[in-house]
């Protein structure tokens, strides 16, 4: 297994000089380097890309660049026309959060490369950069409930929720579209059962749609969402796909890495109830667009999880 730390370290330690030192060589011909101080990805031009240059705040892609050893710094790196991506460190907060993101996810595509061609691991990548600096705690609950779902299904059902989530990034209407059924997951942290929905999104289709509530605890005997991921990453059975580790970079953006680091939950319980089951509402007027509201699910009956995975 790759030691993350090991290689953030060793990038902290290399002259910011104009040469390209290696850090680390990942597997299908891909490495980290380091130039200037920043951090890049080179992938062998396998895709064929014509020369191609794009900036962005934080994002350098660069494709068909001839890379050639000329120190033992690199010998080990093969000649030839490589796909570069380059992080451009600064001074801001954000740069460890952004190089861990950015290493972790360079990985990710290093061992799954197959799946995703070089040009949509750079969107991916783009898209990350720009989310917004949300750090709201409900982003935090949120995210520890989902997680928690995961590792709850897979331990009690053997069953790998990873692949259906959010499937199409933070477009996704649902949580979790999977071909049996699509669930919604609301957290909470509280006594409180009554969440906020979206009656559109969740009684689209009703007959395949899931409510899952999830009741958390904070508590010192609890888990960080830091441990939570360790533990999840550390499974070779489940969570190791690449658009998963997209999208939990992206999820953790929206958190406040203090709050990822400090806050420990423990899971009380799982509820799960059919939306058709749950809908206030038979019938809503053609004039009534994006209704949301809160509902309260202490007054309804929930069923077995294990009956929506049949």
């Amino acid at each position: 297994m790759i030691d993350i730390s090991n290689i953030l370290n060793r990038i902290h330690a290399i002259p910011q000089d104009s040469t390209l030192y290696l850090i680390e060589r990942l597997p299908s011909g891909t490495g980290l380097f380091v130039s200037n101080g920043n951090v890049l990805y080179l992938v062998p031009n396998q895709d064929r890309c014509a020369s191609l240059s794009i900036k962005t705040e934080f994002l350098h892609l660069e494709t068909n660049v001839f890379v050639s050893a000329f120190n033992t710094s690199v010998s080990s790196f093969e000649n030839g026309y490589y796909n570069t991506v380059e992080l451009q460190m600064s001074d801001s907060n954000e740069t460890e959060g952004n190089l861990s993101a950015f290493v972790n996810l360079c990985i990710s595509h290093a061992s799954y490369m197959q799946g995703q061609e070089f040009m949509q691991f750079f969107d991916s990548l783009v898209a990350l950069f720009q989310l917004p600096k949300e750090q709201h705690y409900k982003n935090l609950i949120g995210l520890v409930g989902e997680l928690t779902l995961i590792e709850y299904i897979f331990i009690n059902n053997s069953l790998d929720l990873s692949p259906y989530w959010h499937t199409d990034g933070s477009a996704s209407r649902l949580d979790f579209v999977c071909p049996f059924a699509n669930l919604e997951v609301k957290t909470t942290a509280s006594n409180s059962m009554r969440f906020t929905i979206k009656h559109d999104q969740l009684f689209s289709v009703a007959e395949k749609n899931y409510l899952i509530a999830i009741v958390l605890e904070e508590s010192n005997a609890g888990r960080t969402l830091e441990e939570i991921i360790t533990s999840l990453k550390d499974s070779p059975d489940y969570c190791n796909g690449l658009q998963f580790s997209i999208n939990l970079e992206k999820e953790k953006r929206r958190v406040s890495p203090i709050d990822a680091k400090h806050k420990r939950f423990v899971l009380k319980k799982v509820y799960a109830y059919p939306a058709s089951n749950i809908n206030p509402f038979e019938n809503i007027p053609d004039c009534v667009e994006d209704l949301s509201y809160k509902i309260d699910l202490l007054s309804f009956k929930d069923i077995s999880i294990a009956d929506i995975l049949l």
